[in-house]
């Protein structure tokens, strides 16, 4: 790699994307997501019907405490969020329109689409700490995604260099907030 190709590649908009995503791990690892009251049971009941169908050698409980402790459900949550993410930017907005004309001729579901609407709104004030972290990472990859198009990488090239990233991203304040 030469120094010209070195001065190409966007470092401010890769940081960006690396330290929206740690602080989206650090919030998914923290102390008040991991012990949800619900997981206990739900977890238990399905690993209890696993266990009599086929012979496990650790006990449903066992597996239960390491996947409420270890946050596992958030973990699986947040990589199919960046893949999920990384997808919506491999060409975006290119069909948009044609779902936007097709989808609001009628008045029932122009009517139906503002109801949705103001529930999202609704769950996103509630949920503003989290929302604010999911529009801070799709604006820095959005930004990633562009700097990188603009370098001329092909879209699959992209797509793979934006998971990369977040899921380096994701690591570091997993990682962070587990060591503290």
């Amino acid at each position: 790699m030469n120094a010209e190709s070195v001065k190409r590649v966007p470092w401010v908009s890769c940081a960006l994307l690396l330290i929206a995503y740690g602080c989206f791990g650090w919030l998914v690892a923290s102390p008040t997501l991991t012990n949800p009251t619900w997981l206990s049971p739900t977890c238990q009941g399905t690993f209890s019907a696993l266990h009599h169908l086929l012979p496990l050698a650790i006990e449903p409980l066992a597996i239960c405490r390491v996947i409420i402790r270890e946050n596992l459900v958030g973990a699986t949550l947040a990589i199919a969020w960046v893949v999920v993410a990384s997808c919506l930017f491999i060409s975006p907005l290119t069909s948009f329109n044609r779902f936007i004309t097709r989808w609001f001729q009628s008045d029932t579901v122009a009517f139906l689409a503002v109801c949705v609407i103001a529930g999202l709104i609704v769950c996103i004030l509630f949920w503003l700490q989290l929302f604010l972290h999911i529009s801070t990472i799709l604006a820095s990859e959005a930004l990633a995604r562009i700097d990188l198009q603009t370098l001329g990488l092909s879209k699959l090239q992209a797509f793979w260099i934006l998971v990369l990233l977040s899921l380096v991203g994701l690591g570091i304040g997993w990682g962070m907030r587990l060591s503290i």
